[in-house]
């Protein structure tokens, strides 16, 4: 243990060093702070823009972060033949990966958390208070975001394992965004016939099912959250970066790294 959490450390400093990922959550601060500004152009909306505009860019800028930072985790390890004297140590390529792993982990959830409480500071001016932290699932909409980043990562972090920096990051956002619409392209090749359904629903167990921890309306509209949603949205996106994780730990370690 002690072993992998020194590699995430070590990626946790790479990850802050990357101008990217500093370029990306500026950019993604200014953008929530604006959230405001931009709610004044409107009437009897304001509420609603703000969380819109604040979650969206909350989910699509940690969801690049955690796309760019994790499709160079491993494959810019190999090719400046950094991983080397790492996994030449004693050192197993499962520990390298989840090292890895759990670094980009940290790095996503950190800015995560500085999104959010630019967020929550916005919606405390607005509202008058942070009264909005009981009428809203505000905790729980960050820890699904936690949840749905965790899920990127590890994809990013599988394509990472075997292919390069480039095609690793086009994979992963192949997988989001089909991600974003598994749900409505299975009901829409359920209706092309019995094969297409099948394939539709294959399709739909592999590819990250993200609308399923998708709670916007829920703090648009201040609605309360099943608590099925533990299992069907937390549980089912943590199972699945356990998962793809496993499969990253596998595959890099069947890699000819000659």
């Amino acid at each position: 243990m002690t072993k992998i959490l020194a590699i995430a450390s070590v990626a946790i400093r790479e990850a802050i060093r990357q101008r990217l990922a500093v370029n990306l959550l500026v950019f993604a601060l200014a953008l929530v702070a604006a959230s405001l500004t931009i709610s004044a152009l409107t009437f009897g909306e304001q509420y609603r823009i703000i969380v819109d505009l604040g979650l969206s860019s909350m989910e699509l800028f940690g969801t690049l972060i955690a796309t760019f930072l994790g499709a160079g985790l491993i494959a810019r390890d190999v090719e400046r033949r950094s991983v080397y004297p790492v996994i030449a140590k004693p050192v197993s390529r499962g520990q390298y990966v989840v090292g890895r792993y759990l670094g980009l982990l940290a790095t996503t959830t950190l800015n995560l958390l500085v999104m959010a409480l630019v967020f929550a500071a916005v919606l405390a001016v607005y509202t008058g208070g942070l009264g909005f932290l009981h009428e809203t699932p505000f905790l729980l909409v960050l820890s699904a975001m936690v949840v749905q980043f965790a899920m990127v990562a590890a994809v990013a972090t599988f394509f990472s394992a075997f292919t390069t920096t480039t095609l690793a990051a086009i994979f992963t956002l192949s997988l989001v965004v089909a991600g974003h619409l598994a749900s409505d392209l299975v009901r829409y090749w359920a209706t092309k016939g019995v094969w297409a359904g099948r394939l539709g629903t294959a399709l739909y167990a592999v590819v990250p099912n993200l609308e399923a921890l998708n709670l916007k309306e829920a703090m648009v509209y201040k609605d309360a959250v099943a608590g099925s949603f533990a299992v069907t949205g937390l549980g089912y996106g943590v199972a699945y970066a356990g998962a793809v994780l496993a499969f990253a730990a596998a595959v890099f370690g069947r890699r000819d790294l000659r």
